[in-house]
């Protein structure tokens, strides 16, 4: 699985062409600014934009702080129904443009609560959206809502509203925990997700972006989770290394968003390979395509650029994503077969 285009242009056809699956990717952060300013329209919101080029500049963050106050600019502008079929609407062209043939999408439903409208209605009109791709174009779409490490008090409510029997018919495949790490660690959200666990929705965080390996020990001791949404700094600790090769516990990695954020200085210096070396079991992921200006195809292609990645090391983060995700047996079997079929022919005739 060599035999790679030499040109840039070349090799992001390439790469486009080839199925994928994306575990680490938040609704918040795919929308895009045409669509923003509909939905500021429609919902009569003062923003102080008068074109979509003008929203770009919020992109432009130099941390964590920054990004989320873009994140939140987003989540500003849902507040109806229609406004969250909307947005899976878009992201469904967006997948479906990249052959991604399955997504797990985490979204807040916390931030929504006050909106007049129950969880439920949000989650309905997002169905909508998501079956209409899978009719169209056999797009599989899954729901992650998390809950944010700096807000808690509404974290018990969403816990309860994720591991409904309705909510989990509606698509909702695990919990996930987010928001700023440092002084806001996991243990402290313990009873919350053995709450879920208890109902059999597996567990979703993320841990080890903006905070080091402890926060990682922290989240796989006292969450017992089924993947890490990020992990990376994992690469400062050997034990911890071993010890998530030993159980495979899948990473969720996002280089764009990692070095966009600071956690490395340069896709050169990011720790991809050697986390695939030290035998980790990495998935690539784009977490806010349109906040870092990204996505899965480029991603791929700077893997390949500057980590040295191999389309091998791509075809296996392809499977791992689909052996972690949250899908049927049956379901994970039939794409790993298409992905193995088509993996290799378009490899071998590049």
């Amino acid at each position: 699985m060599s035999n790679l285009p030499k040109d840039e242009d070349g090799l992001i056809r390439h790469l486009k062409a080839l199925p994928k699956v994306e575990l680490h990717l938040h609704l918040e952060g795919s929308l895009r600014p045409d669509l923003l300013m509909h939905l500021a329209s429609r919902n009569r919101l003062r923003i102080p934009f008068s074109h979509p080029d003008e929203i770009t500049s919020i992109y432009r963050f130099k941390d964590f702080r920054g990004f989320a106050n873009a994140l939140l600019f987003g989540v500003a502008c849902l507040r109806k129904p229609d406004d969250f079929h909307d947005a899976v609407d878009a992201l469904g062209a967006q997948l479906a443009d990249e052959n991604i043939r399955y997504a797990e999408v985490t979204w807040t439903p916390q931030f929504y609560l006050n909106r007049g409208y129950s969880l439920y209605d949000f989650l309905d009109a997002m169905n909508t959206a998501r079956y209409a791709w899978q009719e169209k174009t056999g797009l599989l779409l899954r729901w992650i809502p998390d809950i944010v490490r700096s807000r808690p008090r509404p974290a018990q409510q969403i816990a309860r509203w994720a591991s409904s029997a309705k909510a989990r018919k509606g698509g909702v495949v695990a919990l996930g925990l987010g928001g700023p790490e440092p002084g806001f660690p996991a243990h402290k959200f313990q009873q919350i997700f053995e709450f879920v666990r208890d109902r059999n929705l597996p567990v979703n965080p993320h841990a080890g972006e903006t905070d080091g390996p402890d926060s990682i020990w922290d989240t796989i001791k006292t969450l017992k989770p089924k993947r890490i949404g990020h992990g990376v700094r994992a690469i400062e600790d050997s034990t911890l290394l071993e010890f998530l090769s030993r159980e495979a516990i899948p990473l969720e990695i996002s280089m764009t968003s990692n070095v966009r954020l600071g956690v490395f200085p340069s896709y050169e210096k990011h720790p991809v390979k050697r986390l695939i070396d030290a035998g980790c079991k990495v998935t690539l992921n784009t977490d806010d395509p349109v906040l870092f200006c990204t996505n899965l195809t480029d991603e791929y292609r700077k893997a390949i650029t500057y980590t040295h990645l191999t389309l091998r090391d791509i075809y296996y983060a392809n499977l791992n994503a689909i052996q972690a995700g949250y899908l049927g047996d049956d379901l994970k079997e039939k794409m790993m077969a298409e992905f193995r079929v088509s993996y290799n022919n378009n490899a071998l005739s590049g």
